[in-house]
């Protein structure tokens, strides 16, 4: 009898499990149905073979798009479902009519940490009161006008010390190329911290600013690589690339510096004329509602480090394009600066407010638009570039690799020749 009870109970539970498993997947098969067109992925590792090994998946996305959806098309990575947007016209829809709803982003495993403090994270946080929060502070200390054309004199020191920094190598090493993006990491960096700490953190007595330096460009590295545990979560607890383990150690000891900075700046009781974003960050005071009363230190310590690693690689790797793309085509170099002298003499220094008669230097976002044609021009203004071992313009490397943007595979070198 207890013998027939235990066979009735597995038969039973074996039904409902059936039951369950059948209407999981119809659950599934009507989610996929309603998922765009794409190519058929393969068990466990789903489309990534067919991106074919590539240092830059966006050509693979284009290239299966033509096949699959010229607007929109579903891609797995992994057990990772990924839509692509391929057109203008979709991206247009996407973005205009249904930002909200598509607000939210992916967090991956290497952001996921002891310091994955959504409140204090723009990009961690899905959207909400906190993210608004954190965006309107942006906007209104960070990237307003009238907030930037009061720091025009951090952003002319920073660059006259890009150029001092070039020219010292120069004199160094002579006709020798030097690795251009690295010295434009080094200003915008600097600039950063200007603009957060109201100090140069590259200072060469600053060890603290040397350090910090060393590990927020290890976290922008190892945030750029491609992570197996994203797109097969199973691995996660094993993290088989210690992308996330060494990602977290360098942001630990990153958030130990910086919150030596904040420290110091608490026990700080000189005046300063005018706010640095620190400052912002430790006086502000909210209702408790729609965000925090205020900001604990390490919610301070995640967006002081966010703004680090998104105003440095970006501006770094734009400006690194920039300049190659110059020297890539000797043209669209002679005649930007020819245009240089029609506005501003070899004996002056090019400012501000020079940009705005410089057509070629393309204005983009606030802070952008100050920072980006004004280091270009001026490395333009005050050096004439030329390619090292005798290579032309055509001949470049101007191929790409993915990190957290879009970079030269081949880091641009070149020889700076001051200007007499």
């Amino acid at each position: 009898m207890e013998s027939f009870e235990l066979f009735l109970g597995i038969v039973l539970l074996s039904l409902v499990w059936v039951q369950w498993a059948i209407r999981r997947r119809r659950v599934k098969l009507e989610k996929l149905r309603s998922l765009p067109p794409g190519p058929t992925p393969w068990p466990v590792v789903g489309n990534i073979f067919q991106l074919g090994f590539v240092k830059v998946p966006h050509k693979s996305f284009a290239q299966l798009a033509q096949v699959h959806g010229p607007n929109i098309m579903t891609l797995w990575l992994g057990s990772m479902c990924t839509v692509v947007i391929s057109s203008n016209k979709a991206a247009r829809e996407m973005f205009k009519n249904h930002d909200v709803v598509l607000a939210g982003r992916k967090v991956y495993e290497c952001m996921k940490g002891d310091f994955g403090d959504e409140l204090g994270s723009m990009i961690t946080a899905q959207y909400g009161s906190n993210w608004r929060l954190l965006r309107r502070l942006s906007t209104t200390e960070f990237f307003l006008n009238s907030r930037l054309d009061a720091t025009s004199g951090i952003r002319s020191k920073c660059i006259d010390r890009l150029v001092q920094s070039i020219q010292d190598a120069s004199d160094i090493n002579g006709a020798t190329s030097i690795d251009v993006g690295r010295f434009f990491f080094l200003m915008a960096f600097n600039l950063i911290g200007n603009l957060m700490f109201s100090k140069d953190l590259l200072d060469p007595e600053s060890k603290k600013g040397a350090e910090f330096f060393y590990h927020a460009g290890k976290v922008m590295e190892y945030a750029g690589k491609p992570n197996v545990s994203d797109f097969m979560p199973f691995l996660k607890w094993l993290d088989p690339q210690g992308i996330r383990r060494n990602m977290q150690n360098h942001i630990r000891e990153a958030f130990r510096i910086a919150g030596g900075f904040i420290a110091e700046r608490m026990e700080d009781k000189v005046y300063r004329r005018s706010k640095d974003y620190l400052d912002v960050l430790l006086e502000y005071r909210g209702d408790g509602f729609e965000g925090p009363a205020m900001f604990s230190s390490t919610t301070v310590n995640i967006i002081v480090f966010e703004m680090f690693t998104a105003g440095t690689d970006t501006t770094t790797s734009t400006l690194e394009w920039a300049m190659a793309e110059l020297l890539h085509n000797p043209h669209t170099y002679k005649k930007l600066q020819t245009e240089l002298k029609t506005v501003v003499s070899c004996a002056e220094k090019l400012e501000e407010k020079h940009i705005e008669k410089l057509p070629r230097m393309c204005p983009a976002i606030p802070l952008a638009s100050r920072v980006l044609p004004l280091a270009l021009g001026t490395l333009l203004h005050r050096f004439d570039w030329v390619l090292g071992d005798g290579v032309k313009g055509a001949e470049m490397d101007m191929n790409e690799r993915m990190g957290i943007t879009l970079r030269k595979d081949v880091p641009l070198k070149a020889i700076p020749l001051p200007k007499s």
